[in-house]
């Protein structure tokens, strides 16, 4: 008779993570910079340039004569940016259709090759948000393709809607197009960030999952680094959009040399194929193949009809209700608020290049205190602590542009950093909170609701990070920062009412949930206890 061993067990028979998990991990990790690169590099192709109307009647006329136009000795030929004089006496204006842009810190960017300027700002953040629209679809669709077809199929698939979406980019005729492929892009990235996180981590030995899940965010922010150097040489947009795009066509043979996951093989009852990568998986790490009498069997599946069951429950309960709304609002504000920083890190002041490099440093040193801190002060109080300290420092950017002058511009840089830390922070730590405030029966679709209410929040990160293009003043520069600092202040408060999941069992059931409340465990096998939780939450 066979001998049955879970997945996990076999997986340290191979070697745990030996060299074949640390080569796949390479491979999906480098494609997974690009998913960072990609998303952000906005900051750079949508950079704002400042500008004027351009002259009527002046040949060859370029932003770098503005100061001779604006001298109070010449006459008056434009006002501000948006309306240029149309008599002598400069008593009567009208809306310019035409401008000339700064070239000092930008060569070109989709603002100047198509006028998203006075009326039309508002489409620089349209054009900000097409790749977080692509994402909200992007996950739903890859969610359910790597189900049915594979995590192979869906890692590959995502390759070629990214390099579809991002090198159709470089070549775009118009703003329409410029959307539509951001939108492709979108769907792309987040298939292949999904796609692959998966892959890796179904190969990895349980003792290796929380690193694995800790160093692809890592290399996100590398991919954030390699951007911002790029950009500082590559300042025309169409090439730094084509300098990052094409390297993505090498990753298309990913089809040939990744293997399929032997896990999502073996639950659909493709043992015969499994045992072939997992004897490749004995070779490449150089331990024995899995003997004869070893059956590897599927992992565990939920009780028919207990996800039901269960959400009923929830539904029926004050306590859960409430954690549910607390734990989606605190989804919408880390993902409003990462991806709204980083999108403000060129709207603040100050050089953006340094600012971006900072930002980005800031998020490496968030992951360093997640890694550090997470087992020692808990879940719940690290994400509370930099929900509320990241809040703080945005809201007090207020203070330097009351009471301060330019000047003090590098005030406001410091406090949206410290805010960029504490986002950073507590958007890496939503994943393991979320996962152990609930029970095993609904876990999936909390985390897959989650996702789709921060997608929601990114959708509006563009938006709110733009809210300094409305109010063309140094409260207008600060106002975004208000905006996130509320709502990080808010959602650091409202999570401190949630229970402390440290240390604890991930709950199995309803009533294992609610005693996380009560700081304690209980013994499902005793049905008084049971009895009596449930009857307490079903009155509260």
């Amino acid at each position: 008779m066979k001998q049955k061993l879970k997945f996990d067990d076999v997986i340290e028979l191979l070697g745990g993570f030996g060299m074949y998990q640390k080569r796949l991990y390479l491979l999906v990790v480098i494609p997974a910079m690009w998913c960072a690169i990609m998303t952000i590099i906005t900051v750079f192709t949508v950079g704002e340039q400042d500008h004027r109307c351009k002259i009527l009647g002046l040949a060859n006329d370029s932003y770098k004569h503005h100061d001779e136009y604006t001298n109070n000795s010449a006459p008056k030929l434009f006002d501000e940016e948006c309306s240029i004089v149309v008599n002598i006496t400069g008593n009567v204006t009208k809306k310019c259709d035409s401008w000339v842009y700064d070239t000092s810190v930008f060569t070109s960017t989709l603002v100047s090759e198509f006028d998203l300027v006075c009326d039309r700002k508002i489409l620089q953040s349209h054009a900000s948000m097409g790749i977080f629209a692509g994402a909200l679809v992007g996950s739903a669709l890859f969610g359910t393709i790597g189900d049915i077809f594979g995590r192979k199929v869906a890692t590959c698939l995502s390759l070629m809607f990214m390099f579809g979406g991002h090198l159709g980019t470089v070549f775009i005729p118009n703003y329409f197009s410029f959307i539509i492929m951001r939108f492709i892009s979108g769907i792309g990235n987040i298939g292949y960030w999904n796609s692959a996180v998966i892959l890796s981590m179904e190969m990895a030995s349980p003792k290796k999952r929380v690193w694995t899940g800790m160093l692809i965010e890592v290399a996100w922010a590398s991919g954030e680094y390699l951007t911002v150097f790029i950009a500082y040489f590559v300042r025309q947009w169409r090439h730094l959009q084509l300098v990052f795009a094409a390297p993505i066509g090498l990753f298309l043979i990913y089809w040939k040399i990744l293997d399929e996951s032997p896990r999502w093989l073996v639950n659909k009852g493709r043992k015969e194929e499994a045992g072939k990568i997992l004897t490749h998986i004995a070779k490449v790490n150089e331990t024995e193949k899995l003997p004869e009498d070893i059956e590897v069997c599927e992992d565990d599946q939920p009780i028919k009809g207990s996800f039901l069951v269960t959400i009923r429950k929830v539904l029926r309960s004050r306590v859960m209700v409430i954690r549910t709304l607390i734990m989606l609002f605190n989804w919408i504000t880390v993902n409003a608020g990462y991806y709204g920083l980083t999108l403000n890190s060129g709207k603040i002041g100050g050089d953006i290049y340094v600012n971006f490099t900072v930002s980005v440093t800031m998020e490496i040193i968030a992951y360093i205190l997640c890694i550090v801190f997470l087992d020692r002060i808990g879940r719940r109080t690290l994400h509370c602590s930099c929900m509320i300290i990241g809040g703080i420092s945005c809201l007090c950017s207020i203070f330097p542009v009351i009471f301060g002058n330019e000047t003090h511009q590098w005030i406001i840089i410091t406090l949206s950093m410290i805010g960029k830390l504490g986002i950073s922070a507590a958007f890496a730590d939503i994943y393991f909170l979320s996962a152990e405030l609930f029970p095993t029966s609904i876990r999936s679709f909390i985390l897959g609701l989650s996702c789709i209410f921060g997608r929601l929040g990114s959708l509006a990160s563009p938006y709110i990070a733009d809210l300094g293009l409305l109010i063309e003043s140094s409260f207008g520069k600060a106002l975004p920062l208000l905006v996130f600092g509320s709502m990080m202040l808010g959602s650091g408060f409202m999570a401190l009412t949630l229970p402390e999941t440290m240390n604890k069992k991930m709950p199995e059931t309803i009533e294992d949930a609610l005693a996380l409340k009560r700081n304690k465990s209980i013994d499902r096998n005793n049905p008084e206890v049971c009895m009596e939780l449930t009857k307490e939450h079903l009155l509260t």
